[in-house]
């Protein structure tokens, strides 16, 4: 499978999931008008939303792509209220994609229900874990979290992260204020600059 990044609103990130056959999956479609625009330029046909939480700049395009593909499966966390759901799942469960199977993990924190999915040496992560940083605590407690990026700590080093925007800068800044002795922060944050 390839993965492809469709940029949404200010820092969205909406990850395509693609076969070699021209079907893909959508992991967090906040925004369903880039989508269609992507599906049609590439001929891609869409199977299957991933859904990590229930926050709207994650959820608000379902409605649009579900109108569009009526037999879509709308896959995504059974305790959050989507009301778009076809597919309810929990951490343990185990989904088929395009010949992969992928594991949900529970990952509360950001929100309590919020959930990831990890397969192919890939994980979906949503707003938990990002560049230089983790997602902000909402819904659940700083120990909740803590667990959350502890599980994701404990994936093997070369899983590939897929997290849903684009914050790495000002994550590093704050992580400057926090370390400004850091020398690795002071060389990734060149590194971005650049």
């Amino acid at each position: 499978i390839e993965i492809k990044s469709i940029p949404a609103f200010n820092d969205n990130y909406i990850w395509l999931i693609q076969n070699s056959d021209g079907h893909c999956a959508v992991v967090d479609p906040g925004d369903a008008k880039p989508i269609l625009e992507y599906l049609k330029t590439h001929e891609l046909i869409l199977e299957a939303i991933l859904i990590t939480h229930h926050h709207n700049d994650h959820i608000g395009g379902v409605p649009d792509l579900v109108h569009a593909f009526p037999h879509i499966s709308v896959i995504g966390p059974k305790t959050e209220p989507i009301p778009t759901l076809t597919n309810p799942v929990e951490e343990g469960d185990k989904l088929e994609l395009f010949g992969e199977t992928f594991l949900v993990l529970g990952l509360p924190g950001h929100t309590l229900g919020h959930i990831g999915y990890v397969g192919d040496g890939k994980l979906f992560c949503g707003d938990v874990l990002f560049s230089a940083g983790c997602g902000r605590v909402f819904e659940g407690t700083l120990e909740q979290m803590y667990e959350s990026l502890s599980k994701i700590a404990a994936l093997p080093e070369e899983t590939e992260v897929f997290c849903a925007h684009e914050y790495t800068a000002s994550n590093i800044a704050f992580a400057l204020a926090v370390e400004p002795d850091n020398e690795q922060l002071h060389h990734y944050r060149d590194e971005v600059n650049r």
